[in-house]
């Protein structure tokens, strides 16, 4: 079992989204015709290749995790996505073609970087881009729960300082070939539930099912309690940031 198959039945359903008004403003910032080639690369359930998929000719999803490529084709299916999926690493991905824009989720952290770099070289086209994208909660006045449910979930992961996922993404492209070239963010709110946060934090592979194992109910408890003072009638406000930072040939 690869370490996100135990994550698929919670993440595209209840991971922080990505917003309608995200994907037009980041096509927009870098003036997509509709004819282009997009690549997700590291799809997962495909949020944001079936996003970008009316601003762009064609979309190729790869993931290594096959029961994330089945969720991603399902998704696709089901929002009338044309999209091809491919189960690779980039790392050992190779394509006949070059691709306009590549799109990555919250994801270098996996990718071993020079191979990754020299993949990236070889695909994206001269006068392409790479897009470094995040949906996240905002720890804001409207959201005061997220702080205090962080630092219970992250008690329980397998990395509780989580300095693995802390990568700058301009620091990861120095002295590659490509440069960064600006971000494009959109902030949208929304309701979610406590139920919704629970299995939220289950999406995340560090505090997956296979991590928090047989102890899953007492995990889901403590979650429970501290985020049920914040709740009225279980539901609670979140603020939601949507980034992608862009990255273009130097």
């Amino acid at each position: 079992m690869g370490r996100f198959a135990s994550t698929v039945e919670f993440y595209a359903r209840l991971r922080e989204p990505y917003l309608p008004e995200f994907f037009a403003a980041a096509s927009e910032r870098i003036k997509l015709r509709g004819q282009e080639k997009l690549l997700d690369v590291g799809c997962g359930p495909g949020l944001l290749a079936i996003g970008f998929a009316p601003y762009v000719g064609t979309v190729t999803a790869l993931d290594p995790e096959p029961a994330m490529v089945v969720a991603a084709q399902n998704a696709a299916a089901q929002a009338g996505a044309a999209i091809s999926f491919s189960l690779s690493r980039l790392e050992e991905f190779i394509s006949p073609e070059p691709y306009d824009v590549v799109v990555l989720g919250r994801m270098l952290h996996w990718l071993k970087r020079d191979a990754a770099l020299q993949v990236l070289s070889r695909i994206v086209a001269e006068s392409g881009h790479i897009l470094t994208c995040a949906a996240f909660n905002e720890k804001s006045g409207l959201s005061p729960w997220v702080k205090p449910y962080e630092h219970v979930r992250c008690s329980w992961a397998d990395d509780p300082e989580q300095k693995f996922y802390r990568i700058d993404e301009r620091d990861w492209f120095a002295e590659s070939d490509f440069q960064y070239a600006g971000d494009v963010s959109v902030v949208g709110r929304q309701e979610v539930t406590i139920d919704g946060l629970i299995g939220r934090a289950l999406s995340k592979s560090n505090t997956s099912p296979e991590v928090v194992g047989i102890r899953r109910e007492e995990f889901e408890a403590q979650l429970r309690a501290v985020l049920e003072p914040f709740a009225t009638n279980g539901v609670l406000q979140e603020q939601i940031v949507n980034r992608a930072r862009i990255f273009s040939r130097r």
